[in-house]
């Protein structure tokens, strides 16, 4: 392709213009920005909202138009227990974690393990203890049922030999 000279006059016609145009509306942006800057501060001060009184009485005072508010139901004692299971559990996902963080090779990978089948015995042992969850806790059935799909792939990865000493 020949690049010919008229080409090339357009082309610097076009850069030309164009870095007119930008200097100009800098310029005006410019002259606008010195106009806002230099208006009378009255108007800015106006716009702002104004500070709340020291020692938290403006959050008291917002407060007390609050009238309703949503009583939560007790938790009751099958709900602690269950809860409790479950916070007990995640701690031994935490400590199979860190048993197959260590780097104490295959004594650390029996004890993983072993932490695995201590897991998979709870999960039943809940799931056994109360087979109408989903109906009663559909949340905490959501989360048993994701431990123990988290038990069974670990399982699998075991019995694959994903994990070597």
């Amino acid at each position: 392709m020949k690049i010919l000279p008229d080409q090339l006059e357009s082309v610097r016609l076009d850069q030309t213009t164009q870095t007119g145009r930008a200097a100009q509306s800098g310029a005006a942006f410019g002259d606008i920005l010195n106009q806002e800057v230099s208006k009378p501060g009255a108007q800015s001060s106006s716009s702002t909202a104004p500070l709340p009184p020291p020692g938290g009485l403006g959050t008291l005072s917002a407060l007390i138009g609050v009238q309703e508010v949503e009583a939560t139901a007790p938790v009751t004692q099958a709900e602690n227990a269950i809860m409790d299971k479950v916070d007990s559990v995640l701690d031994k996902w935490d400590q199979y974690a860190q048993s197959l963080g260590s780097t104490d090779g295959s004594s650390s990978l029996k004890q993983a393990y072993g932490v695995l089948d201590d897991i998979d015995g709870a999960v039943r042992q809940i799931r056994g203890d109360n087979p109408d969850l989903a109906e009663k806790h559909p949340v905490l059935q959501g989360l048993v049922s994701e431990i123990e799909a988290m038990t069974v792939t670990e399982r699998i990865k075991f019995n694959r030999g994903d994990y070597m000493a």
